[in-house]
Order: structure tokens, then sequence, then C-alpha cells
């Protein structure tokens, strides 16, 4: 196959990684001022411009460039019927999106968000035994994550990465949100929102960095999400309670306890969080390629996609940042 990566940021690197081991795949970089950049290992081409690609067959597209630039970048791609991976979030706001949807229906494009916590062998553990029952029926779900984004890449100055501007698409709520999208994949779509900004400016970005989330389900769970760029050490996880026991993941232990009056249940999932989280990204781009080869639909389709950003986006006028 032959891919067209759009950014080759560190996401962008590490699904070109991935993708190079599955095969003898062939991949063109847009890389904006590329007349600057190295030239990126595994690249057989380069280019600043999608007009550059010519008539060359592009079997896929993966958008892995800043946030604010996905909307814009897969358009472009949609109007040459490539089929496409968008990674979260689709975009920062709702501009371009009724055009990308036209353009996705029209010629019939599968398109996938690259959301890769789905795939992560603790979510789909927890998903399929809570479509068992084991648990009875949920009630509620707190999910938390807390980073410490200075120490993300201790050679660059985070503050002008795209995760610390808005501008870029960058802020807690749009750059954390895959808990909203595997909490609203396990329980259905979210009817009412409350949000609230955490205190304090406490690494110094402009975009927002720490929220607390209340999201009520259409099935009549709540769910209760954390979410911040201040916390040491890296914190991920996820409890579910229900009405006859508790799940709980730790991002850190590779397992799920699966909690009742009678026993604690411990589900060995591998050997290290760092196993897991790799399988996610692998299991992803094997699912992207199967989209590509019409062999299954896209586990996070576009309308997904959209869903997710209306909610962050009410979440975002919760707490009196509009992003536009």
């Amino acid at each position: 196959m032959t891919f067209l990566i759009c950014g080759l940021g560190s996401i962008g690197k590490r699904h070109l990684k991935i993708l190079s081991m599955q095969g003898s795949h062939r991949f063109i970089a847009l890389r904006s001022g590329k007349s600057g950049l190295k030239p990126a290992e595994n690249i057989d081409r380069e280019i600043s411009h999608i007009s550059e690609i010519g008539e060359t067959k592009i079997d896929g597209a993966l958008i892995t460039n800043p946030t604010s630039m996905h909307i814009k970048t897969a358009i472009e791609i949609a109007k040459k019927g490539i089929p496409m991976f968008i990674e979260k979030p689709l975009g920062k706001n709702p501009d371009g999106i009724a055009e990308l949807e036209n353009l996705v229906k029209e010629k019939s494009i599968p398109v996938l968000i690259g959301y890769n916590l789905i795939y992560h062998p603790a979510i789909a553990a927890m998903k399929n035994i809570i479509g068992e029952g084991k648990i009875g029926k949920v009630i509620s779900a707190k999910a938390q994550f807390g980073t410490y984004m200075p120490g993300w890449h201790k050679d660059e100055d985070y503050r002008k990465s795209y995760a610390a501007v808005s501008e870029m698409g960058g802020g807690v709520v749009l750059t954390s949100i895959h808990e909203q999208n595997y909490l609203t994949d396990m329980f259905g779509e979210v009817t009412a929102v409350k949000a609230m900004e955490t205190a304090g400016n406490i690494i110094g970005i402009e975009a927002e960095e720490g929220v607390e989330i209340l999201l009520k389900h259409k099935s009549g769970v709540v769910s209760n999400i954390h979410l911040n760029f201040f916390q040491k050490p890296y914190y991920r996880n996820c409890e579910i309670i229900a009405t006859e026991g508790t799940l709980f993941w730790d991002f850190m232990i590779p397992e799920i306890k699966i909690l009742t009056p009678e026993k604690t249940e411990i589900i060995k999932l591998g050997s290290g969080p760092m196993e897991l989280l790799e399988i996610s990204y692998l299991n992803q781009m094997i699912h992207f390629t199967e989209v590509i080869e019409k062999k299954t639909t896209p586990k996070i389709p576009l309308q997904k996609g959209i869903d997710d950003i209306n909610v962050a986006l009410k979440i975002l006028k919760e707490i009196g940042r509009n992003y536009n």
C-alpha cells in the first residue's frame, strides 16, 4: 500500500513506524516547511502541498498534523476520494465539518478517527465485562487522566507545543479527549454536560490546564472525568460502579480488577503498561488497513468524531473558553 502521512510529529512518526513493520508499504510525507527539516526515516518521498501528489495512487492517508489543521487537511484528502485516518480530536471547532461530511458521503470515503485507547486491551476488556452483565447495571463511572506537560519533551519549550496553545486546538479538554470518547463508546451519547475549570495557572500555558467534567449519558449512566496537565507522576485510571460490583483499571498496572462483596477477581492483561499501550497503537493501524481493504467498517467513524467534538465544545463553553 501507499500511505500519505500529513504531519510527522511524534504521533505521525509512531504510526509510520508501526506501518513500516506491517509490510512492504510506501510512504509519502506531507510536511509544511519541509525544506528546513531533516529527511524522515522510512519516507520514500516528501512533499509540501497535496497538489504534489499528482497521479500517484494513495491507498490511505493519515492526518497527524496539529488539531487546528485536521479538518482543512481532511477536506483536501476527501476531494481525492482517499480513505483516511484522522488523529483525535477531529478538530478544534465546527468549521468545515459540514463540508467534510458532504464530501465523505458523496464519495463514500471510509474515515477512521484515531482514538488508540479504544483498542487498549484494558478498555476492550472492560467494555466486554459490562456487556456481559458481570457487574450488573452500571450506575456511574469515574475516569482520571493527569500528566505533567513540562516533562513531555525535555528538549522543547512545552508552552509552544500544539497541546498548550488553544489556537492550535490545544488545552486539556481536546488534547486529552480519550476519556470522553471511551466512556461515550461504553455508555452512549451525552444528554447533559457540566464542567468547572480547576483554579490556578500551574504550568503557565494559555489554554486550560485542568477540568472537572460531569456527563449524563442517554443510558442513564453519569460519568465524572478529571483531566489535568500538571500532575506528578502520570496517572490514568477508570472506575465503573454497577449494581453487582465495581470494575477498576489503573493504566500503570496491566490488569483489571472486578470487585464484588464475595471476592476480587484480577484479570491479567500483559507484562507492563507500555506493552499494552503499544498493542493499542498496533491494533489501531491493523484496523485502519482492514478498513482500507474493505474488510471491515471504521470502529470510530467520522460521525463519532463529530459527536465527540460537539460534547468537547459544550465542556469548553461551560468553563468559559469558547475556542473559535
